[in-house]
């Protein structure tokens, strides 16, 4: 019982150590390699803690081995600018982004009437909208009470009640 329990705990804070970097993102992020390594590490310390009575030394070199896989993905980098007789790489801190608020979009009919002046905006012209228009099945402009278009190119429609 005394063995599993030290095993587990040498094991756990080696992975914790030796890892580090992928534990800290979600699984969603790893890479398929990344994902691969933290199953086998976490399969061979499962091994190790479940037969205490067998040798460590056998389960521990394939665990150092997944360590120094993980670990020297990041050495091609390193080396490179070392030869090239440049500093080390240093991790930047991300720039913050500015906040762009989403373009409210145009209104193209406002009242069953076209907005010339909002046409000619965003470059398009009467018969584009009207094209548009039959695309959705709606063969008159006097159908809709009010349509907008987003920066995205999406169509925002409010009908009139059903003319007779």
């Amino acid at each position: 019982m005394g063995t599993s329990v030290i095993r587990m705990v040498c094991l756990s804070l080696m992975i914790t150590l030796g890892f580090r970097h992928i534990l800290s993102k979600k699984i969603a992020e790893l890479s398929a390699l990344q994902q691969l390594l933290i199953f086998a590490a976490a399969n061979l310390c499962a091994v190790a803690v479940a037969f205490p009575d067998h040798p460590l030394l056998p389960m521990l070199v394939p665990l150092i081995i997944l360590l120094l896989i993980e670990h020297m993905r990041f050495w091609p980098t390193y080396l490179a600018h070392f030869i090239k007789g440049s500093a080390p790489i240093k991790k930047s801190e991300p720039r913050p982004r500015s906040y762009v608020p989403p373009r409210i979009g145009l209104s193209l009919i406002e009242n069953g009437k076209i907005r010339h002046d909002h046409l000619t905006e965003i470059g398009k012209t009467q018969l584009w909208l009207r094209q548009e228009l039959r695309k959705f099945g709606y063969r008159n402009i006097h159908q809709v009470n009010y349509l907008t278009m987003d920066s995205l190119g999406n169509f925002y429609m409010d009908l009139k009640k059903y003319l007779r």
